[in-house]
């Protein structure tokens, strides 16, 4: 099984699986809507240019807050690093669980990192476990409950990857470099998304680090993509965030009118 879920703060970041990212089959198409079966990302801006050259110059990346002052960042924001084109290409599970968060039939998510990254991969599990179980993502009103495990049989598994690694695992989705995507129970998540967002965003990497997650793993659970609904009113998560807001405000959480437990 493939992806990963995640809420909490985790306790070790030992590798517990190592698996190498397979090789693209022959001829990698345009992005397409499909099922979560198959490979679904956010397209490509401009599928003739790879746009991972393009993208330093355009970050609105802030330092995060913390950074500097011997304060250590929130969870969302830690590891804001430089971007990369690739890594090691070996693919690691961060050890570590969580408690049951939620409600509802149990889905276990495991969270995995590409080994060579830059930042904690402590950081990005952290993230990924609080953002998967605040009640205002998919295990919001009693549909299900999460629980982050380091099982390679999760239900859903939550991968951070350089920009090659994901162009690998995408395919033949054309991710270009630079958009994220779902396949099968995998939400693989772009590295230099994860670091420094995209411009529309006007610096707002927490939101878009919440969305990057939502949007992703709701391809793991089944669900396709959305227009705005209509100007000014907030982005629905399964909209194409990474490539238009279309009018709306920008938004991370699938539920964003329910509290927050933190």
């Amino acid at each position: 099984m493939g992806l990963a879920l995640g809420l909490c703060l985790v306790s070790g970041a030992s590798a517990v699986l190592m698996v190498s990212a397979p090789e693209p089959p022959a001829g990698s198409g345009d992005p397409v809507e499909t099922s979560a079966s198959g490979p679904v990302g956010d397209g490509v801006p401009d599928s003739s240019d790879d746009r991972r050259t393009q993208q330093s110059a355009e970050s609105t990346t802030s330092p995060a807050p913390g950074e500097g002052s011997g304060e250590k960042p929130p969870v969302l924001l830690r590891s804001v690093e430089e971007e990369v084109d690739s890594a090691d290409g070996e693919l690691s599970v961060v050890e570590g669980e969580s408690e049951v968060m939620g409600e509802g039939p149990l889905t276990t998510f495991a969270v995995e990192v590409e080994e060579g990254l830059p930042g904690e991969t402590e950081d990005f599990a952290a993230a990924v476990e609080k953002i998967l179980g605040d009640p205002r993502s998919w295990r919001a009103d009693d549909e299900r409950s999460v629980q982050r495990v380091d099982d390679e049989d999760a239900d859903v598994r939550v991968l951070l990857a350089a920009p090659d690694t994901v162009d690998r695992l995408c395919a033949p989705l054309n991710t270009n470099g630079y958009v994220s995507c779902a396949n099968g129970n995998r939400a693989i998540i772009n590295q230099n998304r994860w670091v420094s967002g995209v411009p529309h965003f006007e610096g707002d990497l927490r939101t878009y680090r919440i969305y990057l997650i939502n949007h992703e793993v709701g391809h793991t659970l089944g669900r396709g993509h959305v227009d705005c609904p209509g100007e000014g009113e907030l982005a629905p998560v399964m909209q194409q965030q990474t490539l238009s807001l279309q009018g709306c405000e920008r938004n991370g959480w699938v539920h964003p009118e329910n509290d927050s437990e933190n």
